[in-house]
Order: structure tokens, then sequence, then C-alpha cells
């Protein structure tokens, strides 16, 4: 005998879950939205509490108007006292001084000291080689190594104690004439 499929319950196809990686997106976004928010959020109160599309005159919504108060942040305390110390210690000498006022230099009654530095290097066969060179047209150098920090050290290339600023005038122009630049480092007398 035939049957009856009419009549027979039906089934419902089941639901396929959704795939992960739609879950992970979803969250995505909803976390960059709520990250998003809170961001400018900070900004608003960076700058100063008030909305963008607040109006000027009026103060925004919940909020007292206050007379805008800048806090000037006092400057950090130096950890360490070398900053202090290496300004006192050399004085670079401009060319005007060196060229202005003969005069007056022959009336004090002890000239300053000057010295001449003719090169600063990282390596010290590269200052060794300056010294060299300098030895052989007649002037008198020596290497002195200058920590800059704890992985930096310089190795500057000086001539002197030169007394006055004739003395330091002449090693100059001789310098120059044979092709080096210097600067004059003024010594204090302590």
């Amino acid at each position: 005998m035939p049957r009856d499929y009419k009549h027979r319950a039906q089934r419902k196809p089941k639901k396929k879950p959704l795939p992960g990686w739609l879950w992970l997106l979803t969250g995505l976004l909803l976390g960059g939205f709520i990250v998003g928010l809170v961001w400018l959020r900070g900004q608003s109160e960076q700058a100063g509490g008030e909305w963008v599309g607040a109006a000027p005159d009026r103060p925004p919504t919940g909020r007292p108007a206050a007379s805008p108060e800048v806090k000037v942040p006092s400057p950090p305390k130096p950890r360490f006292d070398f900053y202090n110390m290496l300004p006192e210690m050399e004085v670079v000498v401009p060319d005007e001084e060196l060229v202005e006022r003969p005069a007056r230099e022959e009336s004090e009654a002890a000239p300053a000291q000057y010295l001449v530095q003719v090169g600063s290097f990282k390596q010290p066969a590269d200052a060794d080689r300056l010294k060299a060179q300098l030895a052989l047209l007649g002037f008198e150098a020596k290497v002195v190594p200058a920590r800059i920090n704890a992985q930096d050290t310089r190795y500057r290339v000086r001539s002197g104690p030169h007394q006055g600023k004739q003395a330091v005038n002449a090693m100059r122009k001789r310098l120059a004439d044979n092709g080096f630049q210097a600067i004059v480092i003024r010594l204090d007398p302590r």
C-alpha cells in the first residue's frame, strides 16, 4: 500500500552557527569604537573640558565657567652636575673678541691664556694622525680625551696654553695658511 507523505511532520533545517571570524571582527569593531570614544573624551579634557561644538560664550553643560589658568610645570632638576660644570670650564672665544682691542691687552698685568683646538675625533688614531701632521708643520699639540657620556668619548687635538691674543692670532693664521680651521678656548685663571 502506498504511503501518505502529506501528513508527515516536516523537519525544519537547523540554523548554522555564525563563523568564528565574524565574532572576532564584531569584537574588534566594537572595541575600536569604545577606544575611539575614550580617546575623544581625553582630547576634550585636554582642550579645557569644552566639546568642539560648544558655543564659545557658554560653558559646556554641567561645568561652571572658569578663568583659563595655565599651569607651567617646573623644569626638571638635573640629575648630573656636569651640565653646570662644563660651561664654567671652557669658554669658546668668538673671532671678533680676538681682533678687537689689542691695546687693552697690553695694559693688563697678566694676559689671558688660550687653548687652540684644531680637531675632535671619535677614534684616537684619527686624533694621533692630526697631531703628527701638526708636528710636521712645527706645531706642538696634544690629544686630550673628553668623555661626552658613558658610551661616547671624543679625542680633542689641542695646542697651548698660549699667552695673550697676539700669540693666539699668530697661531690661528699659521694654521689657516696650512689649511686647518681652529677654535679658541679661553682658560679661566682659577
